[in-house]
């Protein structure tokens, strides 16, 4: 079409070129010389990356209108990398690289997978674990306390031994005591072997229990503040067992 301006009587032309993507406007090429046309519409393709481009070719001397037209790229076209304009196709190398890079792509991929996954199986574990370390320290917690009181128990029961002789205790605190009910030493082997420690000391925990149900709500609350204090000095246990079991003075009338 350039060709034939000269012909048409046109010696003084010039050009405009709007390029769009998107329907959005980009930059455009104006009143330039027709001698320039391919290169600058060449290099405007290259940075402005449009998918239609609006022509227009005009005479300068009289400024009408000569020609005009819209070129739009087809899908097909817009899937061809830009980059690769002007040639036939790859080469080996580029190739290598391509594919190189895709499997890259796909590596990573799977590794970041496999890393998820793994961070979710640690994290159920840490919970399952965290779960059973709970549970063994309130076990823990539940067996310090057992302990603690069995030792208070075990500080008092010669005093109330002594104290409970006439009393259905008597026998039991006797035997965790290591004592008769005469206060001689028990044999080993002969108790035992007829009854086992394990159940004295639970005979002796229901009675516990039992005779503390049996509490006024003041008794209780008494029962508790004394207890209170034995847990702060375990000495108060044996004042405590000292007290209740002196032989109390007796007071003759005047």
């Amino acid at each position: 079409m350039i060709q034939t301006f000269p012909k048409q009587g046109h010696s003084n032309v010039v050009f405009n070129a709007v390029f769009y993507r998107n329907g959005k406007k980009l930059n455009s090429i104006d009143q330039a010389d027709v001698a320039n046309f391919s290169h600058l519409v060449r290099s405007y393709d290259k940075s402005e990356n449009p998918d239609k481009v609006k022509v227009e070719f005009k005479d300068q001397d009289s400024g009408s209108l000569i020609w005009a037209k819209t070129f739009e790229w087809t899908d097909v076209d817009d899937e061809i990398p830009r980059a690769l304009s002007g040639y036939s196709g790859l080469g080996e190398a580029e190739v290598n690289d391509l594919v190189q890079r895709k499997f890259s792509e796909m590596e990573r991929s799977k590794e970041l997978e496999r890393m998820s996954a793994e961070l979710q199986r640690l994290q159920t574990e840490n919970e399952e674990l965290e779960f059973q370390m709970q549970d063994m320290q309130n076990t823990l917690d539940a067996k310090k306390q057992v302990e603690y009181y069995s030792n208070i128990i075990g500080m008092a029961l010669p005093g109330l031994a002594k104290f409970l002789t006439n009393s259905p205790m008597g026998a039991a605190m006797n035997f965790l005591a290591g004592t008769e009910q005469d206060g001689k030493p028990i044999e080993q082997g002969k108790d035992s072997e007829t009854e086992p420690k394990d159940s004295q000391r639970d005979t002796i925990l229901d009675m516990i229990m039992s005779f503390c149900k049996t509490m006024s709500d003041q008794e209780l609350g008494t029962m508790y503040l004394m207890l209170s204090e034995i847990e702060k000095d375990r000495g108060n246990l044996q004042r405590i067992l000292q007290f209740i079991t002196q032989t109390q003075p007796t007071n003759n009338p005047t």
